[in-house]
């Protein structure tokens, strides 16, 4: 399904992923590991078609991914709903005025009927238990809202591989509890996972694959 081969990346001459390779099949969940610098981060943006590696190749369901191939319109509509991306940090991602507009606005890019837009969207706020935050703009939430709201904004797309970086950072215990069990779920359900965690609970709980990305010796 995801298949990675010989990445090389750098940051203003700084080697960052050197002839890096993985496959991915569909229904994995995968555990990215690797010392922090190592280029976790970097490599989740390349899959989601946000950098581009400098050498090396990336084909998504036998659909090679490059800055051109998503400058056709139509295509790039077609990737970004088959990869949904949580961010580590959620505020960069929840730019609209409302939390209910911001979790219709994957589903309306679809081009989705108003009756199941509005379904996905009633189904995600249930799912979190978010109502009393349905008017609230994303920037006046706490780090755990926010959060959650990501999350529902992806999941509301339904995209076939899911992305979560550091997913448990900044929350408090119960939104923790409340994510490792929507995380339990998924991977019971089959759904293809990348996650990277400095928490234990998904090398322990979740029958993970892990890939190690080695630091780089320079």
């Amino acid at each position: 399904m995801i298949d990675v081969h010989d990445f090389c990346f750098s940051y203003e001459e700084q080697p960052i992923l050197s002839h890096f390779s993985m496959y991915i099949k569909e229904g994995e969940t995968i555990l990215l590991k690797g010392p922090n610098g190592c280029g976790k981060t970097t490599l989740l943006k390349m899959l989601n078609g946000l950098l581009f590696p400098e050498y090396g190749t990336y084909l998504f369901s036998n659909h090679k991914i490059t800055k051109k191939q998503l400058k056709d319109e139509r295509f790039s509509k077609w990737f970004h709903q088959q990869i949904g991306y949580v961010f580590q940090d959620s505020t960069i991602q929840l730019f609209c005025a409302s939390v209910e507009e911001e979790i219709s606005f994957g589903p309306e890019q679809m081009d989705l009927s108003k009756v199941d837009i509005t379904s996905r969207v009633e189904d995600m706020i249930s799912l979190f238990d978010i109502e009393k935050l349905r008017k609230r703009a994303p920037y006046t939430l706490s780090t755990g809202e926010k959060k959650k709201v990501a999350i529902a904004s992806v999941l509301a797309v339904n995209p076939s591989v899911l992305i979560f970086d550091e997913p448990f950072s900044g929350l408090d215990d119960q939104t923790v509890e409340l994510v490792k069990a929507l995380l339990s779920h998924l991977h019971k359900a089959g759904k293809t996972m990348i996650i990277t965690s400095h928490d234990k609970w998904a090398e322990d709980t979740l029958n993970t694959r892990i890939i190690t990305l080695p630091a780089l010796v320079l």
